[in-house]
């Protein structure tokens, strides 16, 4: 991670008078990553008039480092003082700008909104009163009117009163009943406005106080004509990576051919989201060692026999004092090492390739895989065998890189007529290098290995030696509904002594005898058709003098 140097500015000059301050948000326009590393590219565009201002560019990450910042501004324009605030950000921001503007419009319409609310709502009650009203009313007319009707009436008149009333308290009831309903739908819509409100206030407090847990760039611009401005700010920033990842397809037959789709899988943890951008892969390492190692001559003496056995001598009594002490003492653990980890040597050019489309890159949540393309390929498709070491035979492919670019090294996805096998890692391959690949087994090539006569013994004629020999038999039985060509590996002894020979028969031939320089390996070509066997016999001989013992 990059500490700052600094917080205050990057170029010392002397403070300028401004005619006009700007606040404007940094979009991240291009991003390019390598290996640790991102270099990301933003950019602001400003309406400016001619003469000297003071740009402020606040929100930007937290773990900026002030080393690997850099501003830019078109011809007929010059920046000034740059300063690269963190935690203390004194930014005044412009009360003018319209994201402003449109965000106090905001809050503005939402609090009409609530006022509006409040007043229908209001209204909304007042039926619900006005129905309480009636209900007490008519409760009150009921108990004098019942009174003068048992004096003076009948009972007819009597139940006419009564259902007069309970009719006029029922709808009463019920126009309290719907206007209490409609008041309450009413409070359920008004949270929805006062959490938008709430929104709309806090967004305004954003922009009037940018964050307090970011970076705030300021420098001063000076410009010749007024007029559209586009400034590049370019940050260097870590835990960015990308890795290359390959579906190998390969497809056996007469006509056998590979298809490599080529992607890759990006993470960032900038503190930022990464959104639209134009994307850069570049293999070359900046957060590496950028020289070779130092090396240093040894320093060679000479010391007489004598001072040579006193300092034996010194050196023993120490070792013993030692290792006395350390009985004495609890001994403290000692730490476990450290593992190390192989990264590929990318000791040649620098690869870089530019992603065709604008992308998104979320922070620290996601990795993003990107296709690249597809790449068609010849293939030479044969099984090969070991039967000292296996009971069947595995599949085997041959390509090319007819391509004017690196393979670069990332797991590989391997399948094999539509079937997916497993996982392999291919390795750095550069263009026009071959490469040889196992595509998984082939339980149909059954594999035996026979050692039926062993023998070890003395024969003299006229001198004595010894002799060891060994028959090997071997045997390829082709169970799968297709041809194969078999290669066959099996080994022999050898030796670097003149008195130990090493002779061995083979039926039928040896096609290869120490391949690509390794020594005692022997190869078959064969040809084990479907539903056949293929047998191949290995005799060797080793022979030593008397006296000697066979290691």
């Amino acid at each position: 991670m990059f500490r700052p140097l600094l917080t205050t500015s990057l170029i010392a000059l002397a403070a300028p008078s401004f005619a006009d301050t700007f606040t404007a948000a940094a979009r991240v326009d291009t991003v390019t990553i390598y290996p640790g590393l991102a270099t990301v590219t933003r950019q602001i565009t400003l309406d400016v008039p001619a003469g000297q201002h003071q740009i402020i560019v606040p929100d930007l990450p937290q773990s900026l480092a002030s080393e690997g910042l850099r501003v830019a501004a078109p011809a007929g324009t010059q920046v000034g003082a740059v300063n690269l605030a963190y935690d203390r950000l004194p930014v005044t921001p412009d009360q003018t700008a319209p994201a402003v503007v449109a965000a106090r419009g905001e809050v503005e319409r939402l609090e009409e909104v609530l006022r509006d609310r409040d007043a229908e709502i209001a209204q909304i009650r007042l039926r619900v009163q006005a129905a309480e009203e009636q209900i007490t009313f008519l409760q009150s007319l009921s108990q004098a009117s019942a009174g003068e009707t048992l004096n003076a009436a009948s009972i007819a008149d009597i139940r006419a009163l009564a259902q007069m009333v309970g009719s006029e308290v029922l709808a009463a009831r019920q126009a309290a009943f719907d206007a209490d309903q409609d008041a309450q739908a009413a409070e359920r819509a008004k949270e929805d406005d006062v959490e938008a409100l709430n929104d709309a206030k806090r967004a305004l407090a954003a922009l009037l106080a940018p964050k307090q847990d970011g970076s705030v760039l300021t420098f001063s611009l000076a410009t010749a004509e007024a007029g559209e401005v586009t400034i590049d700010i370019s940050t260097l920033e870590g835990f960015a990576n990308w890795s290359p990842v390959y579906d190998m397809r390969l497809t056996t037959g007469e006509e056998a051919a590979m298809e490599i789709d080529r992607a890759v899988v990006i993470s960032q943890q900038s503190g930022q989201d990464w959104n639209d951008v134009q994307l850069v892969l570049s293999t070359a390492r900046p957060g590496e060692r950028i020289a070779p190692g130092e090396v240093f001559a040894p320093l060679r003496r000479i010391i007489s026999e004598d001072d040579l056995e006193r300092e034996e001598g010194i050196m023993i009594q120490a070792d013993a004092f030692a290792t006395l002490s350390r009985g004495m003492v609890m001994e403290e653990a000692a730490p476990a090492p450290m593992a190390v980890t192989a990264k590929a040597d990318f000791s040649g050019a620098t690869v870089t390739y530019t992603y065709p489309t604008r992308v998104d890159i979320r922070n620290g949540v996601e990795d993003l895989r990107l296709a690249l393309d597809t790449i068609s390929l010849d293939a030479e498709v044969w099984a090969e065998a070991v039967p000292s070491r296996d009971d069947i035979a595995y599949r085997m492919a041959e390509f090319t890189n007819t391509t004017e670019e690196v393979f670069l090294p990332g797991q590989a996805l391997l399948f094999a007529d539509g079937t997916m096998i497993g996982f392999s890692n291919l390795p750095l391959l550069a263009a026009g290098a071959d490469m040889d690949m196992g595509f998984g087994p082939l339980d149909g090539l059954r594999l035996t290995r026979a050692t039926p006569n062993k023998t070890e013994g003395d024969r003299g004629v006229f001198t004595t030696t010894n002799e060891l020999t060994e028959q090997a038999v071997m045997t390829v039985e082709n169970l799968t509904g297709q041809d194969w060509d078999v290669l066959l590996r099996d080994v022999v002894p050898y030796t670097e002594q003149e008195d130990l020979e090493v002779d061995f028969t083979a039926s039928p031939a040896v096609t290869r005898r120490d391949p690509d320089g390794r020594r005692g390996v022997l190869e078959w070509d064969l040809a084990v058709a479907a539903g056949e066997s293929q047998k191949v016999t290995l005799d060797y001989t080793l022979t030593w003098p008397d006296g000697f013992v066979l290691r």
